[in-house]
This record gives C-alpha cells, structure tokens and sequence, in this order.
C-alpha cells in the first residue's frame, strides 16, 4: 500500500514558542509507525514544516492529533477520504474524544498503536478496517523499534530520542492521566545506547514526559549516553534541585538546558492543580545548582488557576528575575475535551462559547477565571511577558560569555538562542498560518 503518516500543522508563529521558529521537532510517533510498516511505500509528512500533498492519492493516511490540531486533522481527513483514502485517526485526541473523531475518518485508534499497527494495515489491504482499534496492553518499551529517521526530515544539527513514557503525577491541567499510556515505563538502557550512538546530530531533546520518575533509571540513562558526547536538553521536575549527584552526572552527559514545570509561585495554585511535589521556597536552589554546572533552566508557568488574582502577574515577574532564569514559557490555563477539568468547568457553566479548537493551545481563554476575566487573563500574560521581554534581553551578553565554549560546538544553537531572545511574544496577534 501506498501510505502517507501525517502530522497536521500545530506550531503558532509568534506566540510563545520564539526559540523553536527555527527548530524541528519530528514527529517520533509516525517514525515509529512507519518503522512497523515493511512492505509498504511509506511516508511522513510534517505539517509545520512540509506542504501536505492533497493531490496525491494515497491508499492508506495516519493522522495524529491533539485538541488543537483536531479540526485541521479533520478538514485534511475530508479531504483524502474524497480522494479515496482510508483515514486513521490517532493520538491525544482520538484517544480521549474517539467518537467525536469518528465522524471524520474510518478507523479510531485509542491509546498506542504499537500492537495494532499491523493489525490495521492488514484490515487496510483487505478493505476491512474496524472503527476503533485498542491495545489490550500499554507497550512495553523494549518493543519500540526505532524510528525510521531517513523519512523524518530531520535537521543536520538537533533530533529528538525516547526513553521513557508516561508519568505518576496527576498534575490538573494534564492529559496524560485520562489517556491509556499513563502508567510510566523504561526502555532498556542498552536500546538506547544504541540509538544514541547511531544519530548522526550532535544536539538533541528528550521528549519524555519524566524520565525522571525512576531517580537510579534517569542516572543510568545518563551515564550510558555519556560516553558519546551529545549535548542534550530535558524537561525535568523541580524536584530534581535537590539531587546534587544527579545534576552532576547530568551535566557530566551533556545537559545544557532543563525545562521545569514551576507551573506557579501560587502556593495555593499549586495545590490545586495537585502538584504538591513543587516547593516555591526551593525555586532558587535549583536554579542555582543549575547554573553552577552551566545549564541553562526554562521555566514554565500557567495562570488562570482559581486561586489566581491579578497580583499574580506580578509575583510570578518578581520571581522569574529573583531565581535568576534563563528564559520562561507562559501558559494559559486550558481543559482539554474530555479530562476531567473541562467537565468540571461545563458543569459550572464557566466554558466560553465559541471558542474555535485552535483556541485549545494554551494562548488563549477557553473558559471563566474565577478572579478575573478571560481578557483579563490573556492580557495579564501578553503583559508579563513584555515586562519579562527587556530583562532577558539584558541577560543574553551574560549567558552567551558563559556558555562561549558550547555555543562555539553548536553554532546554529547560538543562533536559536539569539534569535529567541531578541524576539518578543505576541499571543495577542500569533498566527496558526
């Protein structure tokens, strides 16, 4: 069969995102896939960065798609069903919403699609496909072969690579607690050695969602990579500021960025959000110790929590420049269809009508605040993120001296960086196009 893996286009220009204008994030899922698709004329097509072929006849189109992406995934799965094309929908969203997502193609796949990957093209060829395709197990990660890299794209210079997935928190605003593949899991240390040692790029991401749950694992993780001197970054809890060893052995393997979800400076907020294991009081230490081993720290913040006021622009401004960040992303509170927060906030009556799934990216208000209003809370982002524009700006000089010798490795992450830092963000007037 001739199949096309496609992932519509979910990156909005000039919102929060600055420093990833001129970076690629493959979509590892549909390597994967296609990776489990011998015999077959595959292709994967990235929506941020490709033209979507919708004059090409295909017998067979993957999508994947979260709630934001969900009605483009639609319109493209419209389109290719006109031309004759079955259409698997997969992901984030057909997995929490698989009715709403049957409306628009021939099969549903809910949860990972390790397991059934075959059994779907065998029903594809047969013209038998069944409406919704389950696991009856989470994957196991050791079975997870490796992404078939030669049809991603990727850069000469950044990749991506997995260790693990899913996560034990249950963190409010996430979806990883209402999808099937929330329980956490480990690839074999030696899988990825192997995986690492063979990746042509020097720079790259782990797209885990906390490789860090298991402290020994994330440590073996490390100390296995480091022999092949990759310069890496992660997403990491706040937790991990008081592991000394570990932030040692991290920068050791390459570490040059952590992502930490702060997600607030609200006590309150973040009680309520249950993200208990997050402590304000040691925001500093663990920028401080990351910085002492020359990485730099992205934080995270969301806003629009109950809890939250208009003072909590402000706190959240003192605090980014008091523990000294190398840069922070900020997030408007958003439900995603079908968790548990947005049916509490339909049951109040607090969701805004209207609102296009676009508007589910995490720039704008999709529901009531309870201590301001929805303009209220997008402007009191906009607005703190121009204050915080100025200040790390004036950091930038600083930052470069200190990291010269990495920067001077890595030249395109120099510019990322640069770039990056002397754009402004407009959530106001970003643009999905």
């Amino acid at each position: 069969m001739k199949i096309l893996l496609l992932k519509p286009r979910w990156f909005v220009h000039g919102g929060q995102y600055r420093y990833l204008e001129r970076v690629r994030f493959t979509p590892l899922s549909l390597g994967i896939l296609a990776a489990l698709s011998e015999g077959h004329d595959v292709r994967i097509v990235d929506g941020d960065w490709e033209r979507i072929p919708m004059e090409e006849n295909f017998d067979l189109v993957g999508i994947t798609a979260t709630t934001f992406t969900s009605e483009r995934a639609f319109t493209l799965a419209g389109g290719f069903k006109n031309r004759g094309s079955k259409v698997v929908l997969g992901g984030v969203h057909p997995s929490i919403m698989p009715a709403e997502c049957l409306k628009h193609a021939d099969a549903v796949v809910v949860g990972e699609a390790e397991y059934i990957w075959k059994d779907i093209l065998r029903d594809a060829e047969r013209n038998s496909l069944k409406r919704v395709y389950s696991a009856d197990r989470v994957t196991d990660m050791n079975d997870v072969p490796m992404p078939r890299r030669d049809l991603l794209g990727e850069e000469s210079w950044f990749t991506c690579v997995q260790a693990t997935r899913g996560c034990p928190n249950s963190c409010r605003y996430c979806y990883l607690p209402s999808v099937p593949w929330r329980s956490f899991r480990k690839r074999a240390i030696e899988l990825i050695q192997e995986e690492v040692q063979q990746l042509e790029q020097n720079l790259m991401f782990f797209v885990d969602d906390n490789l860090f749950a298991d402290r020994d694992y994330a440590m073996n993780v490390f100390r296995g990579i480091a022999p092949y001197r990759k310069t890496w970054a992660i997403q990491a809890p706040t937790t991990i500021g008081d592991d000394t060893d570990l932030l040692d052995t991290m920068a050791e393997a390459g570490c040059f960025n952590i992502q930490v979800g702060f997600q607030s400076v609200n006590r309150k907020a973040l009680n309520e959000a249950f993200v208990g294991h997050n402590t304000v009081e040691k925001y500093r230490d663990l920028v401080e110790r990351a910085h002492r081993r020359k990485i730099f720290v992205t934080g995270f913040f969301i806003f629009g929590f109950d809890s939250d006021g208009l003072d909590s622009f402000d706190y959240t401004v003192d605090m980014i420049k008091e523990i000294d960040l190398d840069d922070a992303n900020l997030y408007i509170l958003t439900p995603y269809p079908g968790t548990p927060i947005y049916a509490q906030f339909e049951k109040e009556g607090r969701l805004l009508s209207g609102k296009k799934r676009s508007d589910f990216g995490w720039a704008h208000a999709v529901f009531r605040p309870l201590q301001m209003t929805p303009e209220e809370l997008e402007n009191g982002v906009q607005h703190t993120y121009d204050r915080l524009y100025p200040h790390f700006k004036r950091r930038l000089p600083g930052a470069l001296l200190t990291h010269w010798r990495l920067l001077l490795r890595n030249r395109y992450l120099l510019k990322v960086l640069v770039s990056g830092t002397v754009r402004q963000a407009r959530i106001r007037d970003a643009s999905d196009v």
